[in-house]
């Protein structure tokens, strides 16, 4: 079973994932915390659903960030429930707070998923090191 542990991630992204929750916190933006660490063989298991076995598409890639603990995905809870409506639309307030917390995720150093051609809101990872 997946990780929701942050002492499952890298010693950075640890260090980020504090100042990211931090001010979250600070924006009155509540959240948990939904995936930190999977294993290869969940990853697998996720990528094939939709595909080889039954279900939605979960996620586009087998060489997920998750895997070497370089990623968390987070849910915002909104009046005590958890908010897991992140599509665009022009009715969904949803986006503003998920949009505010990738901005808040992007001030500390962390790629926000909510940029991709894809978008993943509710994803942060570690940037990318250029030489």
């Amino acid at each position: 079973m997946a990780s929701r542990k942050i002492e499952d991630l890298v010693p950075e992204l640890q260090t980020l994932f504090h100042e990211f929750s931090m001010q979250m916190h600070d924006a009155g933006l509540q959240f948990i915390v939904t995936c930190t660490y999977r294993s290869q063989d969940e990853q697998d298991e996720l990528y094939a659903r939709g595909r080889t076995k039954p279900g939605n598409k979960v996620t586009w890639t087998r060489n997920s960030r998750h895997t070497c603990r370089t990623a968390f995905d987070i849910a915002l809870v909104k009046d005590g429930k958890v908010s897991w409506d992140i599509k665009a639309d022009v009715n969904n307030n949803d986006i503003a707070d998920y949009e505010e917390a990738g901005e808040i995720g992007e001030s500390v150093g962390l790629e926000w998923g909510g940029r991709w051609k894809t978008p993943d809101r509710p994803h942060f990872q570690l940037r990318e090191r250029t030489a």
